[in-house]
């Protein structure tokens, strides 16, 4: 009987020891997934906190993209607005200077100084037509045909003060201070009237020229005694008798009185010795 509970008491261990290892194991396997699960969670953490790193990163380098861009446009815009600014500013220094200048003119400033105001861009010209021009408003010194240049100071008008000369073209602008104003005094206007200027008589005479067509020669000559005050003028002409035949008779005027070709002769000799050309 002893010897029964014996061995049934060995069997019972042995089987609460094979339980005891069999449980071990799935405890065991289970404490594995567990610390597995963690490791996977981890690096799935870590891909995930990449990932959005690497958004992030995207998107700031699409904002700062984006900022340049603006930026650029922006600097481009304040550049645009501030050269527009600029000239705006320009203009109004410009009249502004011109209007503190003429209040500052006075009576003590000579006619060479006022042309110098010119010159120097401070203050504007009266064309014949009324309305105002700087010298900056002349295509100066450039070299071509139309362009202008500084000229010389003469007494145009006889009245015992220099004019200033701006050569250019078809005989260049004369131009006269009087009143603390400048003014434009004489002007050339085309081929029919190129400008220029001859001492005759002991006087100094504004002649325009006019040379257009073959056989034909026209001249008009002013003489001043102040710019406002014209005291004299001469006219004359060289033309053919038939203006379809160029080698026919010739017809000579002296302020519309024919006159012979001596007398037209000896009268160009003289006007023509002194003739000052300022188209250039």
């Amino acid at each position: 009987m002893n010897r029964c509970k014996k061995i049934a008491i060995l069997v019972c261990a042995c089987l609460t020891a094979l339980n005891v290892v069999a449980c071990g194991q799935v405890k065991g396997d289970k404490v594995v997934n567990t610390d597995e699960s963690p490791t996977r969670q981890q690096d799935s953490s870590v891909q995930t906190i990449e990932d959005t790193d690497l958004e992030i990163k995207e998107d700031e380098t699409a904002n700062v993209d984006k900022s340049s861009v603006n930026q650029q446009e922006s600097s481009m815009q304040i550049d645009e607005n501030t050269n527009l600014e600029t000239e705006e500013d320009k203009t109004i220094s410009v009249e502004e200077s011109n209007a503190q200048t003429s209040e500052n003119i006075g009576t003590e400033m000579t006619t060479e100084e006022i042309l110098d105001l010119f010159i120097n861009g401070s203050i504007s010209a009266i064309s014949s037509e009324d309305s105002a021009f700087y010298i900056t408003d002349l295509d100066m010194d450039s070299g071509e045909w139309d362009s202008y240049s500084i000229g010389e100071r003469v007494d145009l008008d006889n009245d015992g003060e220099n004019e200033l000369i701006i050569c250019g073209p078809y005989g260049g602008i004369y131009l006269d201070a009087r009143n603390n104003k400048v003014y434009e005094f004489a002007v050339g206007e085309g081929d029919a009237l190129v400008l220029s200027y001859v001492v005759y008589n002991g006087s100094t005479w504004i002649m325009y020229s006019n040379r257009m067509h073959t056989g034909y020669e026209a001249y008009h000559m002013e003489k001043f005694e102040g710019a406002d005050n014209l005291v004299a003028e001469m006219n004359f002409h060289e033309e053919l008798v038939d203006e379809d035949n160029v080698e026919g008779k010739e017809k000579y005027t002296l302020n519309g009185t024919e006159i012979s070709y001596d007398e037209y002769f000896e009268l160009c000799s003289k006007i023509f010795a002194t003739e000052e050309i300022t188209t250039k």
